[in-house]
């Protein structure tokens, strides 16, 4: 495979519309008796997607709950490579992804990227390896624009990890278009509430202020996380989610962004992408 077929698959991938996002994946991840395998519902890209590691299932989550990442595919490109021995090989990265145009003008790293998702401790048993088939990828990419990231536990934090797989429960097709007037106007109460403070609160403080009744806090309740979950509200996401975590209007409505902190997951010590 030349290096201009890898141009093309970019190309393909990057030019995709919305709707059709990656059909199918070059190599499908196989079940086998000798690593762990998952499988993760997309709400972003409307099909089941695939991982080879819970560390990679992990990853596959962030890139779900980030807003900033448009779309992204598993397994859905190949690089050719030659060995030391002179043998033709081909290496098949975890990742591909494209972030919003949004992302890409407010920071410039945040290109078309390719990511292998690997643990460290991995890393280190097999790095003589795996070099020469990750300097081959990077000589392919050169003249793409595309990138390639190695990802490791290090970047993926588990407390972040864990709250992002606990809101993707939320960020689902039920809890979204609501149509009943008595619940968007619940929805209007609720941010109204967050919006008129002023300043971050937390969700017991909003769950009192509605009164004792079980069955609506409940309700409200539901719906912060939904919130939490798409972004309109924020939260510090690198510490676990309690009733006593502070939240406040999202960083993505642009007219907040200069009232309230960028939340702790998005700042360059604790983001994934650093």
């Amino acid at each position: 495979m030349s290096q201009e077929s890898v141009h093309d698959q970019l190309l393909a991938f990057f030019t995709q519309k919305e709707e059709a996002m990656v059909q199918g994946v070059v190599r499908k991840v196989r079940e086998n008796p000798f690593s762990v395998t998952a499988r993760l519902s997309s709400g972003k890209l409307g099909r089941t997607v695939q991982a080879e590691s819970l560390l990679e299932y992990d990853f596959l989550n962030i890139l779900d709950f980030d807003p900033r990442v448009e779309k992204y595919g598993e397994q859905c490109l190949t690089v050719p490579w030659t060995g030391p021995d002179g043998r033709h090989r081909r290496y098949t990265p975890d990742v591909l992804v494209k972030f919003t145009r949004e992302a890409r003008e407010a920071d410039r790293r945040l290109g078309g990227t390719i990511f292998e998702v690997k643990p460290v401790a991995v890393l280190a048993d097999t790095l003589a390896e795996l070099k020469p088939k990750y300097r081959a990828t990077m000589r392919s990419l050169r003249g793409t624009g595309v990138r390639f990231k190695l990802i490791t536990d290090r970047q993926i934090d588990r407390v972040f990890a864990g709250n992002v797989r606990f809101l993707l429960n939320y960020k689902v097709e039920r809890f979204q278009n609501r149509k009943d007037p008595q619940e968007k106007s619940m929805d209007a109460a609720l941010l109204k509430m967050v919006w008129d403070l002023k300043e971050p609160t937390t969700p017991q403080k909003l769950l009192d202020e509605f009164g004792q009744s079980f069955e609506l806090r409940a309700r409200l309740l539901t719906r912060l996380w939904y919130f939490v979950a798409t972004c309109t509200l924020d939260a510090d996401l690198v510490e676990p989610l309690t009733m006593s975590s502070a939240v406040w209007p999202g960083v993505f409505h642009r007219s907040f962004q200069a009232t309230y902190p960028i939340p702790k997951w998005r700042q360059e010590a604790y983001d994934w992408y650093r």
